[in-house]
């Protein structure tokens, strides 16, 4: 794999699980978010859906989790490439 930056990944990441909260992808992507980053970020992500559902939350919830992944992936770089190996496919 090409070396990318955690930082982008951070960046891509929130948008593709902010727009899959918000599909029907949601149920699939809180399960592979689980995998990579553990149970408590799948919540986070139905969380995610449940706002966006309520209220047009696109950005501040894009916002959120570009934030909470960056600090992720700064303390635990090893996620990175599991991170972007799930959404590297979805990402336009």
């Amino acid at each position: 794999m090409t070396a990318v930056s955690p930082q982008r990944v951070a960046f891509d990441a929130a948008r593709v699980l902010v727009t899959a909260a918000g599909s029907d992808l949601c149920w699939w992507m809180s399960g592979e978010v689980g995998r990579c980053l553990g149970p408590g970020f799948e919540a986070r992500l139905l969380e995610t859906r449940l706002r966006l559902q309520r209220e047009d939350a696109y950005y501040k919830e894009a916002g959120y989790w570009r934030v909470v992944l960056e600090e992720v992936l700064h303390d635990r770089p090893e996620l990175v490439e599991g991170l972007y190996s799930v959404i590297n496919p979805l990402l336009a």
